[in-house]
């Protein structure tokens, strides 16, 4: 006999019964004869106040019950609790089963309770008969309602439980669901709720996508495995530990409120359910983004809203850190990756070309794999900083973002200041789209009193000044103010009401506060305050006019040289680094020669990509290059022979074909064993240049002595003297022109350009040093090979410094 209302000692129940606490003596009764029919109920005997989990408990009851019995009175009418626990039981398509206990008027029920058959349990009714009809229509359809509700239970902890997939159906269990679904049509008494349908289609959708996944380990090579592990960890090294994890933000513990914007976004979707002009949304308190993101299905699409500072990019990697543990667990989620709207600008490109771009400059992927992986649409895609691109191009953006989201069908995230985004005449056409709220006063006020610095005087200062008060509002401000106003008073504060003053002048106090914070490197301090200031400055200023967020020292280009005479001197100076390596190797003339080809072109610097060493590769490049090899030598045989004269030198031009065949075999197979198909592990400051130097010494040398080879033998069948020097001159000039073309030209002209700057006295010498400088004083952070102002806000700041 079940005694106990604790939903958690029964799989299941027959029936709910909700009463009020004056009819407890009939209920009794009640009770007292389904038990003896066998049958299993939910009643709550205690006589307890409603407590949140009191109240999450009787709801559980509800949820596990086959049926919901309520008993009509004119107490139970006048419920509260009652009130509560019928909306609970129709919002979870229980089946409601009403008993007259007292005459009430229909008015005054709920309407779907005035729908229904009641049945009569009044004190001139026949307590027999009222009983039997109602485990007459307890048992109706009773399996299938068993099922239903077993469904039910499985549903609310997979959504209690943020939606992890370990709480999906799977397998046989997946299948008699959706055959419940069917035969759903054909019994009446079957409420099939939105949750019920959610539960099984995503079920079944992850079902798919294992089944997807497992096919594709099956055709997955050890390489490609090994690809996909090391770009999930360097998002995780560059992103969340380099970033996320020492953010400012992440220091600020406050619970930011979330609000769904519907009317930010334009969808089919949003179209043919009409929800343009549809009130914004405020989201429950502790909800987490990545359960947003998970409610939006396969093809989920979301856009990030907030003001300055509101912590965006934090939410955004927060979802990071949550994607990325699951794409780590297995091959059946996608390969999360974050990037940077702000450098689309620079070239325009289609959104899948970029991509492939960011992909293999920030991370190292080779542009092969990055085509596949978009291709197949592995990547989930979390593009932050879309107010970043230059204003003028921002729609032009969208447009893109757009066009790639029609034909590709990825998965992404978008973020963006609110005013930003508002102001432009397109849309986004995503799923949906959410809004960071700012901070309230009462929750500034709560977290000053949590954290362990005395902030007394800070909450001083906010109650007395009316801009501090707007910009504590943000979670970024809120922390700078606790660092940067530290033993502060009003008097101390130069007046203003300005908002924006105000929040200069915050900055260049927590610039001068972090100045004194005490030297976590191992090297003694070497750069001053003002040299500090000038070089951030100079740095900052460039990024925004090169609508660029994340720093790459080798990303640096001549067009950051401010004037045309330090562009003339950029080409100058090219001309003569080249000049002198050619002229030393083969002579002034040559060098002469050479010089200007290689320098005079094209001036943008492009690194090239990580090539490794792989002997499958070599083994693969000869089978396919012999036979193109022996047709080329034959060529050659014939010219020569001709040239010579066949009667006296057909045998020499044979020879002479022969030897080219065999060069030019063993370069194709030596080439097919330089493969981009690997992503570097390591990633330093200035890698893209380490990588290209190296690159081209490779090829540099590869060439210059397979030339030296095909023209020595061919001077020595000729029968000139010295062949060997004159080959090896030969050799010298392709296997400079080789190391030119593949990437040595990018390597002078870095060069050049980090000379003339570091002479300008835009740059120190030891550029690399005096970044982590600035990481350890809070003014950057670390990103993989490259850095970042640890705000948008700290840049523009930087950026509206004078030189």
């Amino acid at each position: 006999m079940v005694q106990s209302n604790s939903v958690t000692q029964r799989d299941d129940y027959d029936t709910f019964i909700s009463y009020s606490r004056r009819n407890k003596e009939f209920v009794s009764r009640l009770w007292e004869a389904l038990i003896e029919a066998n049958l299993k109920i939910w009643v709550d005997w205690n006589d307890i106040p409603p407590a949140e989990d009191w109240r999450q408990e009787i709801y559980r009851g509800i949820e596990a019950s086959n049926n919901f019995v309520f008993i009509i009175s004119s107490h139970s009418i006048a419920s509260k609790v009652c009130g509560e626990e019928l909306s609970h039981a129709i919002e979870y398509g229980k089946r409601l089963i009403p008993i007259v206990l007292e005459d009430v008027g229909y008015d005054n029920v709920h309407p779907e309770l005035g729908r229904i058959n009641w049945i009569f349990a009044r004190e001139e009714d026949d307590f027999g008969n009222a009983l039997e009809k109602l485990i007459s229509a307890i048992e109706t359809d009773i399996t299938h309602m068993r099922e239903l509700t077993y469904l039910l239970v499985r549903a609310r902890k997979w959504e209690i439980a943020e939606r992890n997939k370990s709480y999906l159906l799977q397998g046989s269990e997946l299948r008699k669901a959706e055959q419940l679904l069917v035969e759903r049509c054909h019994v009446e008494t079957l409420q099939v709720t939105s949750l019920h349908r959610e539960y099984i289609q995503t079920s079944h959708r992850v079902e798919r996508e294992r089944e997807d996944a497992a096919m594709r380990l099956r055709h997955l090579t050890p390489q490609q495995i090994k690809n996909r592990q090391a770009l999930l960890n360097k998002v995780r090294k560059f992103w969340v530990e380099g970033v996320l994890e020492k953010s400012l933000h992440d220091q600020v513990l406050i619970e930011l409120g979330l609000e769904e914007h519907p009317d930010a976004v334009v969808s089919s979707w949003n179209m043919e359910v009409e929800t343009v002009g549809a009130a914004n949304k405020t989201l429950p308190k502790g909800t987490k983004i990545v359960a947003i993101f998970d409610q939006l299905g396969a093809g989920r699409t979301l856009l990030i809203l907030g003001e300055p500072g509101a912590g965006k990019t934090t939410t955004l990697l927060e979802l990071t850190r949550d994607l990325l543990y699951r794409a780590e667990q297995g091959l059946d989620y996608r390969i999360t990756v974050v990037l940077n709207l702000s450098s689309w600008a620079a070239k325009q490109q289609a959104i899948p070309d970029w991509i492939v771009e960011q992909l293999n400059s920030k991370y190292q992927v080779p542009k092969s794999i990055g085509q596949e992986w978009v291709k197949q649409q592995e990547l989930l895609l979390l593009f932050d900083g879309l107010d970043e691109v230059k204003a003028e191009q921002r729609d032009n953006c969208v447009a893109a973002l757009n066009d790639f989201n029609q034909n590709y069908a990825p998965e992404m995230v978008v973020c963006s200041r609110i005013k930003d985004y508002l102001a432009l005449s397109n849309r986004l056409n995503l799923e949906s789209a959410i809004c960071l709220r700012s901070l309230t006063l009462e929750q500034v006020s709560d977290y000053l009193e949590s954290i362990d610095t005395d902030a007394t005087g800070l909450r001083t200062l906010i109650e007395e000044d009316t801009a501090l008060q707007e910009l504590v509002r943000s979670p970024l401000m809120l922390n700078i103010m606790v660092i940067a106003y530290q033993g502060v008073t009003v008097a101390d504060l130069p007046k203003t009401e300005v908002v924006e003053e105000r929040r200069k002048q915050l900055f260049d106090a927590y610039i001068e506060r972090m100045f004194h914070r005490p030297n976590r490197l191992r090297v003694e301090q070497q750069y001053s305050e003002i040299q500090t200031k000038r070089w951030l400055t100079w740095l900052a200023q460039r990024l925004v006019e090169q609508s660029q967020t994340v720093f790459f020292i080798e990303g640096m280009q001549p067009n950051w040289l401010q004037g045309k005479g330090e562009r003339l001197w950029y080409r100058i100076g090219s001309f003569l680094i080249y000049w002198l390596i050619a002229g030393l190797v083969l002579g002034i003339i040559l060098g002469l020669i050479l010089g200007p080809i290689f320098v005079w072109g094209k001036q943008e610097i492009e690194t090239v990509e990580t090539l490794n060493w792989s002997w499958k590769g070599v083994k693969t490049g000869l089978k396919k290059g012999w036979i193109l090899s022996l047709i080329i030598g034959l060529i050659i045989a014939l010219i020569s022979g001709m040239i010579s004269g066949l009667s006296d030198s057909l045998s020499d031009g044979l020879i002479i074909g022969l030897i080219f065949g065999l060069i030019i075999w063993l370069m194709y197979g030596l080439s097919c064993g330089m493969k981009g198909s690997t992503i570097a592990t390591k990633t330093i400051p200035n890698q893209g240049i380490y990588i290209t130097a190296r690159n081209a010494g490779i090829m540099g040398l590869l060439s210059g002595l397979s030339n030296w080879l095909i023209f020595g033998l061919i001077f020595m069948v000729s029968g000139r003297e010295n062949e060997l020097i004159t080959g090896l001159i030969f050799g010298l000039i392709f296997g400079l022109i080789a190391a030119a073309v593949c990437g040595g030209k990018a390597c002078i002209q870095h060069l050049t350009l980090r000379l003339i700057l570091y002479r300008n006295g835009c740059i120190p010498w030891n550029y690399a040093h005096f970044l982590d400088y600035a990481s350890d004083r809070i003014f950057m952070q670390k990103v993989g090979g490259g850095y970042i102002f640890i705000h948008r806000l700290l840049l523009e700041h930087f950026a509206r410094m004078k030189l």
